[in-house]
């Protein structure tokens, strides 16, 4: 019971002030804006105008927490998009500017001097594994018989000899390196003109031997293939040290290999089989000798 008349206290109450509120407003309307409607709109604004200020200094500043919180998001997500847009952008430069300079080393090695014009007589491989190393003196190719390649065709790139063809198979080859203990070539040295034998020693540079220097050899003179199992005029090196002739054994001293072996991406096979150039004035009776 003592609900239900709660109940109805408070429906009157909110039915009167509705009704005051309609009042209000037509007096308000007809006097417009002036007399008793508008002295206490006026009280009104003057009540609660300093209430207005205090609630609007506490929620102003949590409603900017809110607005920074939500560009703080929006600027983290705008920042992770930004770097993802900077790494797409340097991979494709980085994967741009790779595919430019195999381009350009393939624009060189197809147009690599050869002499004899062999240059047309052979194919660009791609080194597939393999590398320098005391275990491992050779490295594989991506193309193999199905090309042409065959056993013992010389091998180089843009600085000079690599090696030859080792084995071969329909679609892939090896090539024995220029530095392997069991490789020789005949070299002749240019300017003092001697011919000798450049033997791989397993390392960075080659043993130069001539049984025929009559003189000195220069540091830095430059060792080229003697024509046997290479054709002539393909560049192994230059000579790491100045040597003099010992009486009865010649010359001894080093060939620094001209192609860095432990960068070894695009190389050259030249169509060319030992024996099918002139005979050397002076080379191994076997190039593929084991170097005491």
């Amino acid at each position: 019971m003592l609900t239900n008349q709660r109940f109805a206290r408070s429906t009157a109450l909110f039915i009167s002030l509705i009704t005051l509120s309609f009042l209000l407003m037509t007096f308000d309307v007809r006097n417009e804006g002036g007399g008793v409607t508008g002295t206490l709109r006026d009280g009104a604004r003057s009540l609660f105008d300093p209430v207005q200020s205090a609630v609007t200094a506490v929620v102003r500043p949590v409603a900017d927490a809110v607005d920074a919180l939500v560009n703080l998001a929006g600027l983290r997500s705008e920042n992770d998009r930004l770097r993802e847009q900077l790494d797409d952008a340097t991979r494709i430069l980085t994967e741009t500017e790779s595919i430019r300079a195999e381009n350009e080393v393939l624009r060189q090695l197809l147009q690599l001097e050869l002499p004899d014009e062999l240059l047309s007589q052979s194919v660009v491989a791609r080194v597939q594994a393999g590398g320098s190393s005391n275990f491992d003196l050779s490295i594989v190719l991506d193309k193999g018989a199905d090309e042409g390649i065959a056993i013992g065709q010389p091998v180089v790139n843009l600085q000079g000899l690599v090696g030859h063809i080792d084995t071969v198979t329909s679609n892939s080859s090896t090539v024995k390196l220029l530095i392997d203990p069991d490789h020789a070539v005949a070299v002749r040295l240019t300017p003092s003109d001697y011919v000798g034998t450049a033997e791989g020693r397993g390392s960075s540079d080659l043993k130069f031997v001539s049984s025929q220097a009559g003189g000195p050899v220069a540091e830095g003179e430059v060792a080229v293939t003697f024509p046997n199992r290479y054709p002539a005029g393909l560049v192994v090196g230059t000579v790491g040290r100045a040597a003099d002739p010992s009486a009865g054994s010649g010359i001894q001293t080093t060939v620094v290999p001209a192609v860095d072996f432990e960068r070894l991406d695009f190389v050259r096979v030249v169509f060319f089989l030992p024996g099918s150039g002139d005979e050397p004035a002076e080379a191994p009776a076997d190039e593929s000798v084991e170097t005491p």
